[in-house]
């Protein structure tokens, strides 16, 4: 080929591959939408199937519904009935249906089942592509015999996955395998076969709940020996104990029985499925767990209460409480999770929801916190006097949020739980002993032997009081103060109780004036003295 020839073919053929876009350009500026172009992509699709046998997942799944709704007419559409030996075909295939149910519910379990969803079946597995196990089922002998699935063509040439002939014809003898003893059989006989419930046979359910029943009172006594064996009744937290132990614990002990009976008897795709969500066994164990929050509550508020902290004891139901939500929660989400809900998307709910109330409620929050330290540090108490800033009183109750204070003109201040848990709270209350400290203040015409005289006697006074400590006892005269001269007495007197210290205080006021009149002096009065022109002076008192 020349190469003007061949010039001219690659220059057509670049033309040809650019003029899809070229096009496009030109519709789009012209107000037009692009074209879009669609590759096919060749992709196997499974055959439409009323019963949805286009799939090995399909087809199990379906027979497995059909089986725990007893449905084994249904159930019979699943199974390759060809060319199976004449001992075998003359059982039918509801009566095949019905037995490879028995099998399966009583030889595996639920997570045994692993099959492909895709048309085509698994690959890679060792097996020709036209067969798909389902599961094995191991005899009592460990003996392992494989069920299959197989493509097989239907009535108009569609190829669809069945249970394989091959494999139904074991079912009879693994039948057989894994019958019930003759007296589970007499009660089975009692029921209609066509009654079910959460996919368990009607005779089953009796079974249970005979089981249940013979199982309570034993379990029952059980618990009362424990709850014997680890407390008595002479304690406050015997009650609690004993429901403990003949509550929960006897309904984990029957969960478990029945647990090891159905497993006995078999269950279904849909009892198992009920059954690995442990909805029984999640609530028994949220019991429990919160008759142990009760039971360390009752030991921990009869503790606090025992070492004078009442308060304390208080804030012990709110926090149990919280506990308990926190166990109800979590024991929520587990059931989620073994139903096969995503609780990603849950725990990232809550958690938006978690930082929305708890900036909405920052201030509340802080309140219980500043509730939980007052608790546990014990600053003051109930009962105790206190100052906080100017307010002076009684502490009458300390709450969630805020603390009460009975000031001494009676009147109630409340005070957030956060300024009195991170701020300074004098308590008086906790004083060994109070302090008695007057200031005289004397007049300036009193004689320094006078002075003497009053010092000398207020300190044998207060030495020789019964209610007053030996040491510190001090009386000085201290200042020269502008309108008196001071006298100032320091001691403690030997008393915590506010009331008491007031009594004895007034005592002693009263015989330090009398011990003032005695030496003949006066108290001075707030005064002023006026220097007028020409010498005159005169005294103003105010």
């Amino acid at each position: 080929m020349h190469l003007r020839t061949r010039t001219i073919l690659l220059i057509a053929f670049f033309s040809l591959l650019h003029l899809p876009q070229a096009l496009a350009q030109n519709r789009t500026k012209e107000g037009e939408q692009p074209i879009a172009i669609t590759v096919p992509i060749n992709v196997e699709q499974a055959p439409e199937d009323a019963l949805d046998r286009g799939t090995p997942r399909g087809s199990a799944l379906g027979f497995l519904e059909a089986c725990a709704r007893l449905d084994f007419e249904r159930a019979a559409q699943y199974l390759d009935l060809r060319n199976l030996p004449p001992e075998i075909d003359a059982l039918g295939g509801k009566e095949l249906a019905r037995q490879l149910n028995h099998v399966l519910a009583r030889s595996v379990w639920l997570d045994d089942y692993s099959v492909s969803d895709k048309p085509g079946g698994a690959r890679g597995d060792g097996l020709p592509d036209y067969r798909d196990l389902l599961v094995t089922v191991t005899d009592h002998s460990g003996v392992g015999h494989p069920i299959w699935l197989q493509h097989v063509p239907r009535e108009d040439g569609e190829r669809i996955w069945k249970i394989s002939n091959r494999s139904l014809a074991l079912v009879p003898d693994l039948y057989d395998e894994f019958s019930y003893p003759p007296i589970v059989e007499k009660v089975r006989t009692w029921f209609p076969e066509d009654w079910s419930f959460a996919g368990l046979e009607a005779f089953k359910w009796f079974i249970v709940l005979v089981v249940a029943l013979l199982a309570w009172p034993v379990l029952w006594a059980f618990g009362w020996l424990i709850s014997r064996l680890v407390s008595s009744p002479d304690r406050p937290s015997y009650l609690l104990v004993r429901k403990a132990f003949k509550g929960p614990f006897v309904l984990i002990g029957i969960i478990v029985v029945l647990g090891i009976t159905i497993d006995k008897l078999g269950a279904g795709a849909y009892a198992q499925m009920w059954m690995n969500a442990k909805t029984l066994s999640i609530v028994a164990v949220i019991w429990a767990l919160w008759v142990l929050i009760s039971l360390f509550r009752s030991r921990q508020q009869a503790r606090l209460i025992a070492v004078g902290r009442p308060g304390a004891a208080k804030l012990m139901q709110p926090i149990s409480t919280l506990f308990k939500i926190l166990v109800l929660m979590f024991g929520l989400l587990f059931w989620l999770n073994n139903l096969g809900v995503n609780i990603t998307t849950v725990l990232a709910g809550l958690g938006v929801g978690g930082l929305a109330v708890a900036l909405a409620l920052q201030k509340p929050i802080e309140d219980m916190m500043g509730a939980l330290s007052i608790f546990s540090q014990a600053p003051f108490r109930v009962g105790d006097m206190c100052r906080y800033g100017e307010v002076l009183g009684v502490v009458e109750d300390i709450g969630l949020r805020t603390t009460r204070i009975r000031t001494l003109t009676d009147t109630v201040v409340s005070i957030p739980n956060a300024q009195m848990a991170y701020n300074e709270v004098e308590n008086l209350s906790y004083r060994e002993k109070i302090r008695y400290w007057p200031t005289l203040r004397l007049r300036y015409d009193t004689r320094p032997e006078q002075l003497t005289g009053i010092r000398d006697a207020i300190h044998q006074l207060l030495a020789n009081h019964e209610q007053v400590h030996d040491d510190p006892v001090r009386v000085r005269i201290t200042d020269f103060d502008r309108d008196a001269i001071l006298i100032k007495i320091h001691c403690f007197l030997k008393t915590s109780d506010f009331s008491e210290s007031l009594e004895i205080g007034e005592e002693l006021n009263l015989r330090i004036m009398e011990i003032i009149e005695r030496n003949e002096a006066r108290f001075a009065l707030p005064s002023a003295t006026l220097h007028l022109e020409g010498g005159d002076t005169v005294g103003t008192s105010l």
